[in-house]
């Protein structure tokens, strides 16, 4: 029977390719078992010559011993345990027996009799994670952010009225009028650190981890002379043109650089210039806790001065300048431009507090400041009316309750556990502003919820077109910032009710009104 040239070739298309196919993958399949067959096969066969083996010396099994106190009832069981015959392996391959000289009795620990003396430590809640925005998308957006803020500004200032019949121009701005020096300066402040971000996202995709250190240091010293030199270059070209009280007020937030952090790069070119953040370590011993708070401290602190400062300088470089350099005989409106400079200013105070302060590094001096407690002051207390009190000591903890005599005054402590100093102020405001991180939360939340509920206020009484437009503008960014800052508090409030709700379980403290 013979085919005809159609059934021949539908046979060779469709299968010819489903045979081959199927066959290659029954291939494949075999293949595959038997290597894996083969694999374990040889790993069996090792496995039972290595137990079989009777000339191998193996160590024996370290044997677990519970420790107890001396002086109890299992004393004499756990000795006897903790004992045993030794076996050695002969030449012959026979066991032989050897004696064990028992060990000298060793003291118990200073430190479990200490813990047992002195209060319970507190116990922490798990808390939860939360996705944070990394360096590159922050700084990105961050720089979008002033960007469209100074050109908005620009838009107060140099609008037009091109949309009239009789109109000069055709154009919704006077560009003319902008002075192209002052634009790179303003842009070149706002990006100098999406710069950086960018070069080290570039180095880290490219590099090992092993030469990252040293092409971190080497792109921040370029970032650095680049940055510096095109000022310098705009600045030259502004000295010119400008008298020298505008020239003033261009170089102005540079001496508050100064006064806040010194002669450090780091601050100018990185917000958060430590790749490891903090990290709290649960000690009973209460100076490793007394140091642990001044670290973080001193970490809020500086992160606090970051935040005004870099929000400060945003807003006075993308708002505030291109004012102060505006012509003589320009006419705008100060009021608006005024606004915009302020909700700028307000909107990346936000931006930076989300950033630099979110729950989970809030969480972090939350619980040292579990640790660290808090001592009250007793103003009205009688020579032993009110129980005896102990001088203080920086080398214990101090329960709930216990009364300390430091110099002349009279504290008590007012927490399950104290290491705080009686009397330090530094002690005190880090334990009332971080024993509950959810109403920092609350305040940062409310602020900008404030800012959005005033642009939306203005937004729907405004009547000028370019208003109308900043505000719009602002409210994306703002709106973003919102979301973040409500999703933190949300989540503290949560977990911190009810860390209060198990500590009010645990019951009140003794001493305690």
């Amino acid at each position: 029977m013979s085919c005809t040239e159609n059934e021949s070739g539908s046979f060779v298309v469709f299968f010819l390719p489903a045979v081959v196919g199927c066959l290659t993958i029954l291939l494949a399949r075999r293949w595959a078992n038997s290597q894996v067959s083969g694999t374990s096969s040889t790993a069996v066969s090792r496995r039972r010559k290595i137990i079989k083996d009777p000339l191998v010396k193996r160590p024996l099994p370290p044997i677990a011993t519970k420790m107890v106190a001396p002086g109890s009832k299992k004393s004499s069981v756990t000795k006897r345990a903790s004992l045993p015959a030794e076996e050695d392996v002969n030449s012959s391959g026979k066991r032989v027996g050897r004696t064990r000289v028992p060990p000298a009795p060793t003291p118990a620990p200073t430190t479990d009799v200490k813990l047992a003396d002195g209060p319970m430590p507190p116990k922490h809640i798990p808390f939860p994670f939360i996705p944070h925005d990394g360096p590159l998308l922050f700084e990105t957006m961050t720089f979008v952010f002033t960007l469209i803020a100074t050109g908005l500004q620009f838009l107060n200032l140099y609008r037009t009225a091109w949309w009239l019949p009789h109109s000069h121009t055709n154009q919704a701005m006077n560009f003319y009028l902008i002075d192209p020096h002052l634009v790179a300066f303003i842009v070149t402040i706002i990006c100098r650190r999406f710069l950086l971000c960018v070069t080290l996202a570039v180095l880290k995709y490219f590099l090992a981890p092993k030469l990252m250190p040293h092409a971190t240091i080497a792109a921040r010293m370029f970032i650095l002379g680049v940055v510096l030199g095109a000022l310098a270059w705009c600045t030259y070209f502004m000295v010119l043109k400008y008298p020298i009280l505008k020239i003033f007020f261009l170089c102005y937030p540079v001496v508050i650089y100064f006064l806040l952090f010194g002669f450090q790069s780091g601050p100018f070119l990185e917000l958060n210039n430590s790749e490891t953040p903090p990290m709290h370590c649960c000690s009973h011993d209460p100076q490793q806790v007394r140091a642990e708070v001044e670290v973080l401290r001193q970490d809020f602190n500086l992160r606090v001065k970051k935040i005004l400062f870099n929000s400060i300088v945003g807003a006075y470089y993308s708002s505030f300048i291109p004012c102060c350099f505006a012509q003589s005989y320009l006419y705008y409106d100060v009021y608006a431009s005024s606004q915009q400079t302020v909700f700028v200013w307000v909107g990346l105070f936000g931006r930076y507090a989300s950033q630099l302060l979110s729950a989970a590094h809030c969480d972090v001096a939350h619980r040292s400041a579990l640790h660290l407690g808090r001592w009250q002051l007793e103003t009205n207390c009688t020579e032993g009316g009110a129980g005896a009190a102990a001088a203080w000591s920086g080398a214990r903890l101090w329960r709930g309750g216990a009364r300390a005599q430091a110099g002349a005054a009279r504290f008590a402590a007012r927490a399950p556990a104290v290491a705080a100093t009686p009397g330090c102020k530094h002690h005190a405001r880090f334990h009332m502003v971080f024993i509950n991180p959810s109403v920092l939360l609350c305040v940062l939340l409310c602020l900008q919820l404030s800012l959005i509920v005033l642009q939306l206020c203005l937004l729907f009484s405004s009547i000028t077109w370019h208003n109308f437009i900043s505000i719009i503008m602002l409210l994306f960014m703002n709106y973003y910032t919102l979301f973040k800052m409500m999703r933190d508090y949300l989540i503290a409030w949560k977990v911190y009710r009810a860390e209060n709700i198990i500590q009010d379980k645990n019951g009140p403290i003794p001493g305690l009104n």
